[in-house]
């Protein structure tokens, strides 16, 4: 059955990479990974037909081969369509974050996860229906007995069960407290790599990488007061280049200037400064350290060449001297970089120390960009996070038909994606534009267990009026599927720790742990919340 499995799997990839090329639909750094994504996630909507179809052949080996399809697809169906839901809701949340690149990547899941379900659910029913009947091996299943031995473990140790789940909760909720936003770009690739190279060979030769621009504006009362005088005598007596009234184009606003020049430029975190100020300083220069005076500001603005008068001057200043600019670049290598830190202590000295107001100045460039994009990143873990968990609760309550069975069926996947988190704080790994994706992702694709689990156990206990046994016979049936797909899953994302890129390499590892302890909670935490609350109604002796 493999082959035609994985003849699948490619079929819908390239399908839907074939698509995005004929609309130009452009890959970014964050959805690089979709394929793979998309082929993890099309291998567990198979194994879950397969598996299934497996235990049917051996319990009705009377039926013929298009028979045995044909039962597995109207049995697998329903909960592979919820599954196949979640995640795309899982994905879909993205689209309320604030970040782009992250919402292109969950639409493009989105329609990749579509267009698996169709052809898993179209094209493997028909391969499957040319081939001969399979027989059952499942005595030869190892997982048989291991999700026998985790229903063994949750009957006899149940308390322990729901303890150490508590405690792993309350341990991630302090981890969760720990989370921050700060990184450097740098960090996002590995030091052996031409680009951390590069980045580095910026900041040590070249003065840094990220621009950060501090513009300083004039008072508003001088503007107006300026605004109100014209000389009509001005132009006549040659007065316009020498006579400017320009706020900053004068001694004391200059040296004002150059202190804050200086401020910036001792900062650690930064490293070349760019201004009015430069040019000052080199004209003092030649001038054997004397300071300039009044009438040397007029000169130098006269004599100076064009070009370079454009290179000095009006890159920096505007044309009406009421508007200067500071030009930096951040240092990417600074190992004390912490940039909603620095931004904050340059506004705060702005202001205490230098005297201007909110008004009069305004920080700028990639750098305050790519720090109001980290800063937006806790609203938008939030955010998805909180529209997965609300639109897969009432999808639970639809599919179950039942609130309550809802709210136990969420507690397993809440618990893995504390952990997650949690692991994620405690280790000091900041949120980035890739790891914010991680949590959502994992909820919406974890809960595909607890959706074929409690699926199956609503069955069996139908059959057994008794929680125990439909606890057994579920880890014995529908476990085994669970641990196909997750384990399937878990290789998958693990493959992504080979990247280069560190923020991928984070998905894989925190994406697989989550399948990980959500493939644990719905074999232990969930049947025991299901026996001790007993959401189908009383046992029947």
């Amino acid at each position: 059955m493999g082959s035609p499995t994985a003849f699948l799997q490619r079929c819908g990839g390239l399908f839907v990479v074939g698509f995005l090329g004929l609309v130009d639909w452009r890959v970014t750094v964050v959805s690089s990974n979709f394929i793979a994504l998309l082929l993890i996630i099309s291998i567990s909507l198979s194994i879950h037909i397969i598996v299934r179809y497996q235990e049917i052949a051996g319990r009705e080996q009377a039926l013929n081969q298009n028979e045995l399809v044909s039962l597995t697809i109207q049995e697998m169906f329903r909960p592979c369509l919820y599954t196949a839901l979640t995640t795309m809701v899982a994905f879909a949340s993205l689209s309320i974050s604030d970040i782009k690149p992250g919402i292109e990547f969950g639409k493009m899941m989105v329609m990749g996860i579509l267009f698996a379900f169709i052809f898993t659910f179209t094209v493997l029913p028909s391969i499957m229906s040319l081939i001969n009947k399979l027989s059952s091996d499942s005595e030869k299943d190892f997982s048989k007995g291991l999700t026998l031995h985790f229903s063994s473990f949750t009957s006899k140790n149940g308390k322990v069960v729901v303890a150490l789940s508590s405690l792993l909760l309350i341990v991630s909720l302090i981890g969760i407290t720990k989370l921050t936003v700060e990184n450097r770009f740098i960090d996002f690739f590995k030091e052996s790599t031409e680009i951390y190279q590069g980045m580095e060979l910026l900041d040590l030769k070249l003065g840094g990488t990220a621009p950060l621009d501090i513009v300083l504006e004039s008072p508003k009362d001088y503007v107006q007061e300026s605004s109100g005088f014209d000389d009509d005598f001005e132009d006549d007596f040659g007065f316009d280049e020498t006579s400017s009234n320009g706020y900053w184009w004068n001694i004391i606003n200059i040296k004002r200037l150059e202190a804050v020049h200086d401020y910036v430029d001792s900062l650690p975190e930064v490293g070349k400064v760019l201004s009015v100020a430069s040019g000052i300083k080199v004209a003092e220069e030649l001038k054997d350290g004397e300071p300039i005076s009044e009438l040397d500001l007029a000169l130098v603005k006269n004599l100076l060449p064009e070009d370079i008068k454009e290179t000095l001057l009006s890159s920096y200043i505007s044309e009406d001297e009421n508007q200067v600019r500071i030009s930096s670049r951040v240092l990417e290598t600074s190992t004390t970089l912490k940039r909603n830190d620095l931004l904050n202590e340059i506004e705060n000295t702005l202001e205490n120390e230098f005297g201007f107001k909110k008004e009069e100045y305004r920080l700028t460039g990639l750098a305050v960009l790519y720090n109001n994009m980290l800063q937006s990143l806790f609203s938008s873990q939030i955010g998805t996070l909180g529209v997965v968990f609300v639109v897969i609760m009432i999808m639970f309550a639809v599919l179950f038909r039942s609130l309550y069975l809802a709210v136990i069926g969420m507690i397993p996947n809440l618990l893995a994606a504390s952990v997650v988190l949690g692991t994620m704080g405690w280790m000091k790994v900041p949120l980035d534009i890739m790891t914010i994706t991680v949590a959502a992702i994992s909820v919406g694709m974890a809960v595909d267990n607890t959706i074929h689990y409690i699926h199956r156990f609503k069955l069996e206990f139908k059959k057994t009026s008794n929680y125990e046994v439909s606890m057994k016979n579920s880890h014995n049936t529908i476990g085994r599927a669970m641990f196909y797909t997750s384990t399937t899953i878990i290789i998958g994302f693990l493959v992504l720790v080979t990247s280069n890129f560190n923020p991928t390499v984070y998905f894989g590892l925190f994406v697989s742990l989550a399948m990980f302890m959500a493939l644990m909670g719905a074999l232990t935490l969930l049947p025991q919340l299901l026996m001790i609350l007993k959401p189908l109604g009383k046992e029947e002796s």
